[in-house]
């Protein structure tokens, strides 16, 4: 009899306690796999995570020296120069969008088809009313009500949201936006 009760004792709080657990599996399970969607007020031709064609960026001058990743100007930059060594000077304001297989390397057996990171230093371009000439401020600000997580790294402050990051980096007069998913190396593949 003291069995019986025991057991139905241990039945009502194992019932709770798996519906907690499930609750709480799910609540992280979603978070981690979110994606900023892209601003509709912005002049950048991709967005992380989207899926691209050589085709899609067939007009656009190629970064050379990437390794893993094909990397290329924005339709409407190109090199300042070429060096002698075929290596590419960046101008100074600019858009650059690189190229990987995702979620991981060896995905779509290495295919590099999806954008995974945008570098701007162009100031006319914005993320969110976000530019490259943004306070710090201003971009804790902007970000924290979009729902990012905010790390201060002194001159550089990174926000998070999902698998998103959004880096606001201010050194001197050199100022970079970047955005990024990280991708996965499992197979640990050499480039």
């Amino acid at each position: 009899m003291w069995i019986r009760r025991l057991f139905i004792k241990a039945k009502k709080l194992l019932l709770p306690l798996l519906l907690l657990c499930i609750a709480l599996f799910s609540m992280v399970s979603c978070t981690s796999d979110k994606i900023l969607a892209k601003p509709q007020d912005t002049s950048l031709e991709f967005w992380v995570t989207e899926k691209v064609t050589s085709e899609d960026y067939k007009d656009h001058y190629s970064v050379d020296d990437v390794f893993g990743a094909y990397k290329f100007f924005g339709k409407d930059y190109q090199p300042n120069e070429i060096t002698e060594e075929n290596s590419d000077i960046q101008p100074k304001h600019c858009v650059t969008y690189t190229v990987t297989a995702y979620p991981d390397y060896s995905s779509n057996n290495g295919k590099f088809d999806t954008v995974t990171r945008i570098e701007i230093t162009d100031p006319q371009v914005s993320v969110y009313g976000i530019t490259c000439d943004s306070t710090l401020q201003d971009f804790d600000k902007t970000l924290k009500k979009l729902g990012c997580t905010i790390q201060d790294k002194g001159l550089i402050h990174i926000a998070t949201y999902g698998k998103v990051k959004i880096a606001l980096a201010s050194y001197d007069e050199n100022k970079t936006l970047t955005i990024w998913v990280e991708v996965t190396n499992k197979q640990g593949l050499n480039f």
